[in-house]
């Protein structure tokens, strides 16, 4: 099942938390205390509404409410307790609730929801007032997830992601025990999936939703599930199929559509055939490892992903292995011209050496969306580039999981983590993490360098996540940006703990080009195993022939001070 919906939301979409319950009975005939003479009543109720979405107890919170009108009017407040019945003159007034969790006698606590309602009144009437409210996460904080899921299926998965600012991405298995609790997460929004997979039948679903998440609160995931809950799921191809190349072609047999292979755990790669889609079909399919792994026993890629100018192919890969084998010729993964792919959460892609640039995918032409997973452990040999992934061509956006533990190897390799050729665009935002790739460590100036990525004449833009814990053999230990073409933007996320010999952060040269509205590169005085470190200069910054400017416009040559606001 595709899931599209994911990162895609505003924040405000999906924060409608309060909305007045629907017991209320019509103006007039509302229950309340006798309506002084002269004056009209307002009668406020806060609860909650929105099946898809969980939220702390109101139990834990304490509002206030603010009038602001006619005249004058004391701040009330609400102390476990849903309504109030407030009498005010006749007039138009504007009211504004916000809910603290944390209260205490002497201490208001940390404010995490608010809202504003416009009430008119209207002398000898009491009249219903609605208050919606959409949480406030900038007090930071942590709470609790406490699920119950009921499902008469043998796996599940519950994954969150976050989408507000705060938050890191979690996942658990929770087929053996349907209850539990998830703590110490961080205040915020999150993306709510819960995989199902019934192997009796061999069939999957994947339910949807929001979770909040507040400082000090507990909330409630309770979510049940009926065998009907599977009617509704793509078809299952290649059921008794053998081998995961007989269910590709399975697949690639079926009419336009989406599709879902479910993988028991029997099955070998097979022939490596491409699976490219043609004569007009547009198929959307879905690969459900159900946590087992597909290894090569052969050289060659396992996928090998592409569509012709009239088709489309979009192939979604969920908590599966695919590990490659030491000493292949090629990536576990091609996606061409064409193809979509999108990395979900339980995807490892790993154990891969390839001879030839990109140790684990390369992307030729191909989109790649990487909401979660791992790209990990995988190798390129004989100086080729990019460890884990090469963007030849087409684009790779990271918004979550990781890419780490991958090394470019060889007298001139470059990009440990990522490579991107004049053709490519690589996108890092979310929580995407790029930590822990390395180039070897010798050689000469001008090789070995981009610990965690190297553009050479491509585009990175970086808006969030991490560039972390890499090291390159000479230049750029988080970064190294080269060529005419070569184009860093930064607009937020972090640079830290990077090394090389010149730019332990970023290293900029070949007439390459650095801009900076936000975010953080890190120098070498930075606390916490935030420092950035160059053997020779320039810990955060080295500028050796291009252009780095901030967004205060200065241009740097070399830095050791930390670029950016932490």
């Amino acid at each position: 099942m595709k899931t599209k919906i994911r990162y895609t939301l505003g924040i405000g979409a999906l924060m409608l938390a309060m909305v007045a319950c629907t017991d209320l009975t019509e103006p007039g005939e509302l229950p309340g205390e006798p309506i002084p003479s002269g004056m009209g009543q307002a009668h406020i109720r806060l609860g909650l509404l929105n099946a898809r979405t969980a939220l702390p107890s109101l139990d834990g919170l304490y509002f206030t409410l603010d009038f602001t009108g006619p005249k004058t009017v004391p701040t009330m407040t609400l102390d476990k307790a849903l309504t109030l019945t407030v009498a005010l003159e006749s007039g138009d007034w504007e009211l504004e609730v916000k809910g603290y969790s944390g209260h205490t006698e002497n201490n208001l606590g940390s404010l995490v929801v608010r809202g504003t309602s416009s009430v008119s009144i209207t002398a000898g009437i009491s009249s219903p007032v609605a208050v919606y409210q959409t949480p406030d996460f900038s007090s930071g904080g942590t709470g609790t997830l406490s699920y119950n899921v009921s499902f008469p299926k043998s796996r599940a998965f519950l994954s969150l992601h976050p989408l507000s600012a705060q938050g890191t991405g979690q996942e658990i298995n929770i087929s053996d025990s349907a209850k539990g609790s998830i703590t110490a997460l961080s205040a915020g929004t999150y993306q709510a999936f819960i995989d199902l997979y019934d192997s009796t039948n061999n069939q999957a679903t994947i339910w949807t939703g929001v979770v909040h998440i507040y400082d000090g609160s507990t909330t409630l995931l309770d979510q049940e599930f009926e065998a009907a809950n599977f009617a509704a799921c793509p078809p299952v191809v290649g059921k008794n199929k053998a081998t995961l190349a007989e269910k590709l072609e399975d697949a690639l047999a079926s009419e336009s559509g989406s599709h879902t292979i479910n993988l028991d755990g029997t099955e070998t790669v097979g022939s490596l055939l491409p699976f490219n889609v043609t004569g007009g079909k547009d198929i959307t399919l879905t690969i459900r490892g159900n946590g087992q792994t597909v290894s090569l026993d052969s050289n060659g890629s396992i996928l090998t992903l592409g569509a012709d100018s009239s088709s489309s192919l979009t192939l979604i890969l969920q908590d599966i292995t695919l590990e490659g084998k030491d000493g292949n010729n090629a990536p576990v993964v091609q996606v061409n011209s064409g193809a979509t792919l999108e990395l979900e959460e339980g995807f490892l892609l790993t154990g891969n050496t390839s001879s030839t640039d990109g140790g684990g995918m390369v992307v030729s032409g191909g989109t790649v969306t990487m909401n979660g997973g791992k790209i990990n452990g995988n190798k390129t040999s004989d100086s080729k580039n990019g460890g884990a992934v090469v963007v030849e061509s087409g684009e790779f956006t990271m918004i979550g999981g990781e890419i780490s533990g991958n090394t470019a190897s060889g007298g001139s390799a470059h990009g440990g983590g990522v490579y991107v050729a004049s053709g490519g665009k690589f996108t890092l935002s979310g929580d995407g993490k790029i930590t822990g790739n390395s180039t070897s460590t010798s050689g000469d100036s001008g090789t070995k360098g981009g610990g965690g990525v190297f553009i050479n004449g491509g585009t990175f833009d970086m808006s969030g996540g991490e560039v972390s814990g890499n090291s390159a053999g000479w230049d750029g230990g988080g970064v190294f940006v080269f060529g005419n073409t070569g184009k860093f933007t930064m607009s937020g996320g972090t640079i830290s703990g990077n090394s090389a010999k010149f730019g332990g952060g970023v290293y900029v040269n070949g007439g390459g080009t650095v801009e900076m509205t936000g975010g953080v590169i890190y120098g070498s005085g930075a606390g916490d195993g935030n420092a950035n470190t160059a053997s020779s200069s320039g810990p955060a910054l080295y500028k050796s022939n291009g252009t780095f400017t901030d967004s205060s416009g200065t241009s740097w040559v070399t830095t050791d001070l930390t670029i950016g606001t932490p």
